[in-house]
């Protein structure tokens, strides 16, 4: 079925766009920039797959309960644990970050100019304003040239900046499983400066067994121009949250039994989790002429962390996180008669220190200290860019970055893990309306500090883990007319020393890593948008292969078994539907296709369609309501799959059908 309808999406397009040329919208990527790349490109010009989504111009009217909600109609891009707010969301693109047991890993996380992302690599997006959210901007594929470490794709997050008008926001949104998000947002508006302060509360009971969580989000932004030449921004975030339970992994059985309830060991152990963050930002634009600019930033975030795990021994962790980093880039622009040339050197420096203690959990109390231990990762980059554009349609874009990262604790030496990463890409417009692209470019991932304490033969590091590194290569096409926009891409990635997580009999819940040789992912991905008179059709679609190349488990050779966790195909139809001025219905339906559970591939996840509905109708000037129906056909699917889990426990199931209801109020 899945392949079917992928046909289908390379036809629907310029079938619908034939009878729709009356339309009244336009597509303009005249004036698309994206930024994330270090140097500013229009979108149908840049030599690298990105994906960009305006969340000002297309409201959001889904709960807002995860940033998942976010994320459709990305191709290549895959989410899972959507509801597990103990474990948050796992976001995987072309793959990286499939293995985590928890958050985000593998992928650089950047939030209004700042690093969310820790130096070691993991990401948490459980202090993400997701009420703010303007702008998105995601690179799939291998970024190391522009973030270094972890960064086999990027997501770059802009909060709300600025408004014509001073203004104030109310937002109430309920749904099952008495979840409610209170969210108040207020603009203040002064000569040359604006301040954004915004408040969520949220809670649910989950729809699972022992499942609820509560949170509540401070985040002031402030912005200043000095004058032509300088502009600051101010930021900080506090984020709170006293509980998000965990219930845990089913084995198959159990999920036939009563898909609701939680594991008994989850229950029993009181599995959850306990966060309190904060974050503080600041961020320098300085233009020293028409032609050249400084970008600095600095940064400094605590994180402090208590958790419970199913099992006795080290079952309760207490980690105090402090990272702090610092950064800045030089730009300078070059131009003669036939071209435009930019010139981009910058250096990042990041530092993490992870106080961990670890104790007995004697079911659900804290029993005698089992680990203690500080760890330490110290990360310096420098990288150069070069981007010359040249009339004739012409784009080459070259670069590279140098990172040093110095791991250690209080107890052992430090060892440098070093790489260099380089990126080549060219692109070149045929006509108006159809450009070309190649680009290669590599990543490199070092294991997190989480992932080498979590040593199976004994305490300190598991030096036995080794960073991975990757290779990427990519070619594309995108056409462009004043209604449609259409784009295909196809790439090969190879992974050295992949990393993925396994369990162990005497520690269920508990995730261990090691490196698996080489693995190969290949793919195409296409994606489609059209604007017609009454609303909007966006299409994407994602067909992978991920297979192990080198990997012998337990005498088992794993040679061309696929990846656990990442879904063969993805399929994405959106439709944005104006039934009037004032009200919108918008129709979302994605297939997930067949993935793994295991190494071995014994265990195959079915596929699964979801189909969600949301109606909004504008009730004054600034304001509206909406109603929406999630999971509309009522599917049996799974939130998440554990990765290689002891006993086949696997799987985490999802909501059936359930809806929300949403109210903003503006002034």
């Amino acid at each position: 079925m899945l392949g079917y309808i992928s046909r289908l999406l390379l036809i629907l397009p310029f079938f619908v766009y034939s009878n729709f040329q009356d339309s009244i919208q336009k597509i303009d990527l005249d004036n698309v920039i994206v930024k994330s790349t270090r140097i500013d490109v229009k979108k149908k010009q840049a030599p690298l797959s990105v994906s960009v989504k305006n969340l000002l111009i297309n409201k959001n009217y889904s709960s807002k309960s995860s940033f998942s909600d976010f994320t459709n109609s990305i191709p290549g891009l895959f989410t899972s644990s959507s509801n597990n707010f103990s474990q948050d969301l796992r976001i995987s693109i072309r793959g990286f970050g499939a293995r985590s047991a928890f958050g985000i890993r593998g992928i650089k996380l950047i939030v209004d100019g700042i690093p969310e992302t820790t130096p070691d690599g993991q990401s948490q997006i459980d202090n993400l304003p997701l009420g703010l959210i303007s702008n998105i901007e995601i690179i799939r594929g291998p970024s190391s040239l522009l973030y270094g470490n972890s960064s086999g794709g990027v997501i770059n997050i802009n909060t709300l900046s600025d408004n014509s008008v001073p203004y104030f926001r109310t937002s109430a949104i309920f749904g099952a499983y008495q979840y409610q998000s209170i969210q108040r947002t207020r603009v203040f508006d002064w000569n040359n400066s604006s301040l954004v302060v915004h408040y969520d509360k949220r809670r649910s009971n989950g729809y699972r067994d022992f499942s609820g969580y509560k949170s509540s989000i401070l985040n002031l932004k402030y912005l200043r121009d000095f004058d032509e030449k300088n502009k600051i921004v101010l930021q900080i975030n506090y984020t709170d949250s006293p509980y998000a339970k965990d219930a845990g992994g089913l084995k198959l059985s159990e999920v036939e039994d009563d898909r609701r309830q939680s594991r008994k060991n989850n229950f029993d152990y009181d599995t959850y989790e306990k966060v309190k963050h904060v974050k503080t930002g600041f961020s320098w634009r300085h233009l020293n002429d028409d032609n050249s600019s400084f970008d600095s930033y600095f940064f400094y975030q605590k994180r402090d962390f208590n958790s419970k795990l199913p099992f006795n021994y080290g079952g309760i962790i207490f980690l105090e996180r402090d990272y702090y980093g610092i950064g800045t880039k030089y730009s300078k622009q070059y131009f003669s008669d036939n071209r435009s040339r930019t010139v981009t050197l910058g250096i990042d420096y990041s530092n993490q220190q992870d106080d961990r203690k670890r104790f007995k959990n004697n079911l659900g109390e804290k029993g005698e200290k089992t680990f203690d231990q500080i760890e330490k990762f110290k990360s310096t980059g420098v990288y150069l860019i070069n981007q010359t554009s040249y009339s004739s349609g012409l784009l080459f874009r070259y670069g590279v970055r140098y990172d040093e990262n110095r791991i250690g604790t209080d107890s052992e030496a430090f060892i440098s893990l070093n790489k260099f990463n380089p990126s080549l890409g060219v692109s070149y417009s045929i006509s108006r309306s159809d450009n070309i692209y190649f680009s290669t470019g590599t990543s490199f991932e070092t294991p997190t500090l989480n992932e080498l304490s979590n040593n199976p033969n004994d305490n300190g590091l598991n030096k036995n883990l080794d960073p991975s590194s990757s290779v990427n290569y990519e070619i594309g096409w995108r056409k462009t007319t004043s209604n449609l926009m259409f784009e295909a891409i196809a790439y090969f990635i190879n992974t050295d020393n992949e990393i993925l997580p396994y369990e162990l009999e005497q520690f269920p819940g508990k995730n261990f890593y090691r490196n698996v040789g080489s693995t190969r992912r290949y793919g195409i991905e296409l994606s489609s948008q059209l604007l017609f008179s009454s609303g909007k059709l966006n299409l994407s679609y994602t067909n992978a292969k991920n297979t192990f190349n080198d990997f012998i488990l337990d005498g088992n050779d794993l040679n061309g078994l696929s990846l656990p966790g990442i879904p063969n195909q993805i399929l994405d139809v959106e439709l944005i539907f104006n039934l009037s001025k004032r009200s919108t219905l918008l129709i979302n339906n994605r297939l997930i296709g067949e993935l793994f559970a295991d190494n071995l591939n014994e265990t195959q996840v079915s596929s699964y369609n979801l189909l969600n509905i949301t109606y909004s109708k504008q009730i004054f000037n600034n304001s509206e309501i909406y109603l929406g129906v999630n999971n509309l056909l009522d599917v049996n699917y799974f939130d998440n799959i554990r990765i290689n889990a002891f006993g086949k426990r696997y799987y985490e199931p999802a909501p059936k059908r359930n809806i929300h209801f949403g109210l903003n109020l503006s002034f």
